[in-house]
Order: structure tokens, then C-alpha cells, then sequence
């Protein structure tokens, strides 16, 4: 029997549990982000706090944290819909990715940092190529995120960091679905990953803007596919 929340929680010891509010909105965020919830389904409070072993309250809370996020919209006595990711809101992600990433490798290239900036993003992709020949689709979009988030971390900018962070949960459900589409998607998102790490150490910020948006467009693209 799968164990519930409180019993997952309770085994990590009292400083690591977890309000199982915050693991329900973990959880179902997890099945939104890597497609276990399709956009346009309807899921309920009693459905969830049954399969967790939990009682409603928590659930609430927590779908009402996705709400905020606007990953869901809640339906009072019907569930809650999960929401689609068009066309528009694919595109503003992908907009405001450009900006901030390219800005970030502005920062680093100010900073005289280039050198070790591409040698974390080469790590990363080194960790990405093992997924792929581990057929790993989980770590390998999860290793997609941890490339573009290593370049904004290194910028400095808190803010810039905290805003990133939700882009990239939408960025992550994307490229979710474009890297299941076909493998050679994953080995196309690799490549680009490796001329980006090389356009960092060059420190070319123009080329840099110009390949990171044909490669973000091109996971836009197969998103939609």
C-alpha cells in the first residue's frame, strides 16, 4: 500500500516534515508539470485526499496555492480544472526567458566569469547526454531546467533568480512534452545545450541571444506540434 503523506513525511524525521498542504501542492504541481494532468482535466478535492491518505483541508489549501499560480482554476462542489498552456501564455514564457537569460549572460560576462560559467553548464550537460543514453526523459528535462537556472544563479540577482523560477516551471511543462514527442528532440535540446556553453565561454552575448531564442522558439514549436 502506498504510504501516506503523513507516514512519507513523518519517516524524514520532525526538522524535515512537511505541512501536507505544501506536499499536495508538490505533488499535484509534479503530475501538471510532467503531463500525469493534462490541460482540461477536472480532478477533485476527495480524489486526491483519498489516493494521499489525507483528509480534505490540506488538499484545499493546496489547490488553492495552484490556483494562485494559475495552474488550476477551482470549481466550488465540481473539482478542480487543470489548466491548458496556449499558444499566447508558450510565447510569453519564451519572451521573457530571452530577456532574463540574456541579461544574465551580460552580468557574468561583466563580471570577467565566462570561463566558469561554461564549465557548469558543460556539467550539466554532460549529466544530460547520461539520461539520454539512460532513457531518462524524467532527469534529462529536469537536467534542461537546471542548464537555463544555472546561468541565472550565476548572474547574482535574486530577483531575477525568483522570477526565473516560475518561467521555468512552464518552461519544464513544455519541454516535457517536446522531448517525449521523439527522442531526437532530446538530442537536438543536447546540442544546442553544448554551442550555448561554448557561446558563454566565447563570451559572445549577441550570438548567445540569438542561438538561446531559436532554441527556446524551436521547444515552443514542437510544444505546440
Amino acid at each position: 500500500m502506498t504510504p501516506s503523506v503523513d507516514e512519507s513525511a513523518a519517516r524524514k524525521g520532525p526538522q524535515a516534515a512537511v505541512p501536507a498542504s505544501d506536499l499536495v501542492y508538490q505533488e499535484v504541481k509534479a503530475r501538471i508539470l510532467d503531463h500525469r494532468l493534462e490541460g482540461g482535466t477536472l480532478i477533485s478535492e476527495g480524489e486526491i485526499a483519498t489516493e494521499l491518505q489525507i483528509s480534505r483541508t490540506p488538499v484545499r489549501e493546496g489547490f488553492v496555492r495552484l490556483q494562485a499560480e494559475g495552474w488550476m482554476t477551482l470549481y466550488p462542489k465540481r473539482g478542480a480544472l487543470i489548466r491548458q498552456a496556449g499558444p499566447d501564455e508558450a510565447r510569453e514564457v519564451v519572451e521573457a526567458r530571452i530577456v532574463v537569460e540574456s541579461h544574465a549572460v551580460e552580468s557574468i560576462v561583466n563580471a570577467g566569469e565566462t570561463a566558469e560559467a561554461a564549465a557548469e553548464l558543460r556539467a550539466v550537460t554532460e549529466r544530460q547526454r547520461q539520461a539520454l543514453a539512460d532513457g531518462d526523459t524524467t532527469e534529462f528535462v529536469a537536467l534542461d531546467a537546471a542548464f537555463h537556472h544555472r546561468l541565472v544563479l550565476r548572474a547574482g540577482n535574486s530577483l531575477f533568480v525568483d522570477f526565473f523560477d516560475n518561467l521555468g516551471d512552464r518552461q519544464r511543462r513544455m519541454s516535457t512534452r517536446a522531448v517525449w514527442k521523439s527522442t531526437g528532440n532530446a538530442v537536438a535540446v543536447l546540442a544546442h545545450h553544448e554551442e550555448l556553453a561554448q557561446l558563454v565561454e566565447d563570451g559572445d552575448t549577441a550570438a548567445f541571444r540569438a542561438r538561446l531564442t531559436s532554441h527556446l522558439q524551436e521547444t515552443h514549436r514542437r510544444y505546440l506540434a
